[in-house]
C-alpha cells in the first residue's frame, strides 16, 4: 500500500490558515499520513516585509520543533510557498538563506500589478484564451528566473472560471516544458482533483504533457487550510498520476529530491 504524503499544508502562520503546527501533526497522525510538509505563505509583493519576516520565522520554529517531536510517527517537512516570486526574487533569495528548508514552493496567484486575476464565470472564450496566454507567461517566467523545487496550485486561477478551458492545456505547454528541462516538480493539488470535474480531467492532461515533456517529478498536495482538509483527495491523486505513466512520487528533505513509489 503507498504511504500517503500531504506535502501543501498551511498552518496559523499562513493568512487564512486556522490551525497549529502540532494540532496538525496529530490529526495527520490519526489520519494514517506517513508525511506532512508544512508551506507557510510568503508573499513577495507583501508591502510590510518586517512582519512577513516575523512570520515566517514564527512557521519555521514551529515546524522545526514539530519535526522533532513527532520524528518517530510522521515525517514533518519544513517548507515554505513563495506568491508571485518574481515580484522581488531578491527578497525570495533572502528568506532562503535565513532557514534551511526542506521544500520550496512556487506559486502564481495575482496579476503582476498584485491585483485579482480578472477571472469570473462570466468570460467570453476570447477573454479565457487572452488570460491563458498572461497565465502562461507569468508561470514561464517563475519557472525560468525564480528559485524553488515545485510549481504550485498550476490551476488554481481557474477556479471561478465556467466554458471551456481547454485552451489553458496547450497555453500551459510551454511552462510545463521549462519545469521538466530544470527537472522540478509539478504538484497534483488534490483541492482541484476533487473540486471540479472540468479541472480534474485537464489536471490529467497537464499530467501527461509533463511526462511527455520528460518529467520526472510530481508531489501530492491538500493545499490544506483547516485541519478536515488535511489529506484530502490524496488517493485519488495517485490513481491520476498513475494514469498518466508516473510510477513515483517526490517529496524533498533538505532541498533534496527523494523518490517514493505510488
Amino acid at each position: 500500500m503507498t504511504e500517503l504524503l500531504d506535502l501543501h499544508v498551511y498552518t496559523n502562520n499562513s493568512p487564512g490558515g486556522l490551525d497549529k503546527v502540532s494540532f496538525l501533526c496529530e490529526q495527520a497522525v490519526m489520519r494514517d499520513l506517513r508525511g506532512i510538509a508544512f508551506t507557510d505563505i510568503c508573499a513577495a509583493d507583501a508591502p510590510d516585509r518586517a512582519q512577513t519576516r516575523r512570520r515566517l520565522r514564527h512557521a519555521f520554529f514551529d515546524a522545526a520543533k514539530a519535526k522533532h517531536l513527532f520524528q518517530e510517527s510522521l515525517l514533518v517537512l519544513c517548507g515554505i510557498e513563495f506568491e508571485q516570486a518574481l515580484a522581488d526574487p531578491v527578497f525570495c533569495r533572502e528568506i532562503l538563506r535565513r532557514e534551511r528548508y526542506d521544500v520550496v514552493l512556487t506559486s502564481v496567484v495575482r496579476s503582476p500589478d498584485g491585483s485579482p486575476f480578472p477571472v469570473g464565470p462570466d468570460m467570453t472564450p476570447e477573454e479565457i484564451g487572452a488570460f491563458a496566454h498572461d497565465y502562461a507567461g507569468a508561470l514561464l517566467s517563475t519557472v525560468e528566473k525564480t528559485e524553488f523545487d515545485v510549481l504550485a496550485r498550476p490551476l488554481a486561477p481557474l477556479r471561478r472560471m465556467r466554458g471551456d478551458l481547454s485552451v489553458f492545456l496547450s497555453a500551459l505547454d510551454l511552462p510545463l516544458k521549462a519545469l521538466a528541462e530544470r527537472d522540478l516538480a509539478l504538484e497534483i493539488d488534490t483541492r482541484d482533483v476533487i473540486g471540479s470535474e472540468r479541472i480534474r480531467d485537464l489536471y490529467f492532461s497537464l499530467l501527461q504533457c509533463f511526462r511527455a515533456h520528460g518529467g520526472r517529478r510530481i508531489t501530492i498536495g491538500s493545499e490544506s487550510y483547516h485541519f478536515e482538509d488535511l489529506g484530502n483527495g490524496v488517493q485519488i491523486s495517485i490513481a491520476a498520476a498513475k494514469r498518466a505513466g508516473f510510477e513515483n512520487m517526490t517529496f524533498f528533505e533538505g532541498r533534496d529530491a527523494y523518490e517514493m513509489p505510488l
